[in-house]
């Protein structure tokens, strides 16, 4: 008994301290032992057919582990998923959420969300090592449009591309071939990817949100990570551009911009920038955190501004760009 168990626990090293009814019987178990072990509390039911050591802690992965191991047929889905990948924007709802073919029976727990679906295709699922299974980040991301607003989604959509989880291309397929009638939380998802604001990816989430909100205030010409080669001062991106006027946006809410070397660094890059004709502006979390709206406002002003400038037939320069 004593060498089936030290079997089964280091099975279950690897999922999380969750062992399925076929881990107990592969490592020796009878049906009578197995009721023993779960009469001494030695192993806890999590859900039928998958049991945690009491020796490990009771956790959202041991739970994912366990609903897969129990029933290979599921797949850890939306909030779940996005929780697993490490997306931002996604709260802790305590349940597991799950993808299932239509008649399939996921298994009885209060805490277990299913979402029945005929499409799911293999391409769309990611099995780990520890026994999950999970459905890719751009299936992730694409799901979770049922459960988050537009802003988070957008958000969701740029840290996938920064972090080279999927290309924009995976997207479009992988919405496009599942947006049925039935389904319109994937035509949303492919009308928010239809309006993303051109270049790379947004480097962080209040890049997201600005990017988005200066975009449905100036619809025309603006892109993010603008690549640009200064003179003096060697490769920059901004965070948001719009090149055909020279006029760029750096989001300062890391920290270092906050230290004296580090705003040092900001004004010597900014007068470079200058002196090829660039016009760069900043903003820093205070006024995002605490007057958003004042802040997109006035962007858009001095947007309109320096465009009338530099159309205008006889520009005079604005002692903003001198």
């Amino acid at each position: 008994m004593r060498s089936k168990t030290a079997r089964a626990m280091n099975v279950a090293a690897t999922q999380h301290g969750v062992v399925s009814l076929t881990n107990l019987q592969d490592a020796g178990f009878s049906a009578d032992q197995i009721a023993r072990l779960v009469s001494t509390a030695t192993i806890r039911r999590v859900v039928d057919g998958a049991y945690r050591f009491a020796s490990h802690p009771e956790t959202e992965l041991g739970r994912c582990s366990a609903v897969c191991l129990s029933r290979p047929g599921l797949t850890i889905a939306g909030p779940t998923a996005a929780r697993l990948w490490g997306f931002r924007r996604v709260g802790k709802d305590q349940s597991i959420h799950i993808i299932c073919r239509p008649k399939a029976q996921p298994g009885r727990a209060p805490w277990l969300v299913p979402y029945r679906t005929a499409r799911l295709d293999d391409g769309d699922v990611v099995g780990r090592a520890d026994g999950i299974r999970v459905t890719t980040p751009a299936r992730t991301v694409i799901d979770m449009t049922r459960f988050a607003s537009d802003i988070a989604i957008i958000s969701m959509i740029e840290q996938g591309l920064d972090k080279h989880w999927f290309r924009e291309s995976d997207l479009q397929e992988t919405a496009a071939a599942i947006a049925t009638p039935g389904r319109p939380f994937a035509k949303r998802f492919l009308t928010l990817l239809s309006n993303r604001i051109g270049g790379g990816a947004a480097g962080s989430d209040w890049e997201s949100i600005v990017g988005g909100a200066l975009g449905a205030r100036v619809t025309v010409g603006l892109v993010r990570q603008h690549a640009l080669s200064v003179g003096g001062y060697g490769n920059l991106r901004f965070d948001l551009a719009i090149p055909n006027i020279k006029w760029a946006l750096e989001i300062d809410v890391h920290p270092s911009h906050y230290t004296r070397e580090g705003a040092a660094k900001d004004k010597f890059r900014d007068r470079c920038c200058a002196e090829v004709g660039w016009l760069v502006q900043r903003v820093g979390e205070p006024d995002l955190q605490h007057r958003f709206e004042a802040t997109m406002d006035s962007l858009e002003r001095q947007i309109r501004k320096r465009r009338a400038t530099l159309t205008s037939p006889h520009p005079v320069q604005h002692p903003d760009v001198a």
